[in-house]
């Protein structure tokens, strides 16, 4: 296939479906992985798109407000967030009551957890169904279902969240920042995170390292008395943050 025309087939799918993993465009034009990089690093060059590691998004989407469905972000730094997954789920200490937010990053924590004698809530249908099938003893609050990242949200999650005390949370992030902290596009989910950190007795944030130096519409939480697990600690600044570093 000529160039011109992957570059059509690749714009006109991007401006439809939003966003494109490499899998798609690869899939889409009978292209190898190194032609569709190439091709995404010319029209990013020539502002015909938005590239991101793992793909594409068409430039109409490109604000704070916006998010991607759990379909698409699953196909982002997928490694990454099973490399984070296996980490975070080694701080699990047994006999623990445990809180696990919606999130992909969190869904790949959810799928290394082998410590059996702890109790889990969960705002993820998710989550929730999955470490069901594992034999854990799992709670999900709730609440009022967003489709698009299968988190429960409202005051009736809120209130849910309220009756316990966690030994620790796991939490999801869309953005970290210095100034503005962790944030997230949805004032909904948001105020649910707020509410689940504030009953953990220790809050682990699991972030692939795209996350950093980047911000979103809602704050949620200050950078302070948390630790964010990572795949890759940020080259510059964040001094005053407990980063860990996935290995």
């Amino acid at each position: 296939m000529l160039k011109e025309e992957r570059f059509t087939k690749i714009l006109q799918y991007v401006n439809e479906m939003k966003y494109a993993s490499l899998e798609d465009l690869m899939t889409l034009t009978s292209s190898s992985e190194s032609t569709i990089r190439a091709d995404l690093v010319e029209l990013a060059r020539n502002k015909k798109i938005v590239r991101l590691r793992g793909g594409a998004q068409a430039l109409d989407i490109h604000s704070s407000s916006y998010e991607m469905s759990v379909s698409t972000k699953e196909k982002l730094e997928a490694a990454s967030k099973r490399k984070i997954g296996e980490y975070a789920a080694t701080l699990i200490e047994p006999k623990s009551l445990i809180y696990i937010d919606a999130g992909t990053s969190t869904n790949a924590l959810a799928k290394e957890i082998h410590t059996k004698d702890i109790t889990i809530v969960t705002n993820s249908n998710a989550i929730g169904e999955h470490l069901t099938k594992e034999g854990f003893d799992v709670y999900v609050t709730g609440g009022k279902i967003k489709l698009t990242t299968d988190a429960y949200t409202g005051s009736y999650t809120l209130d849910f969240i309220s009756r316990f005390k966690f030994d620790a949370g796991f939490f999801g992030v869309n953005a970290i920042n210095e100034k503005e902290g962790l944030t997230t596009p949805d004032f909904e989910e948001a105020q649910v995170k707020k509410q689940a950190m504030s009953r953990c007795t220790k809050v682990y944030v699991l972030a692939d390292h795209t996350k950093f130096n980047s911000s979103s519409a809602v704050t949620f939480s200050t950078l302070d008395n948390l630790t964010i697990i990572t795949d890759k600690r940020p080259s510059e600044g964040y001094k005053q943050v407990d980063i860990k570093e996935a290995r």
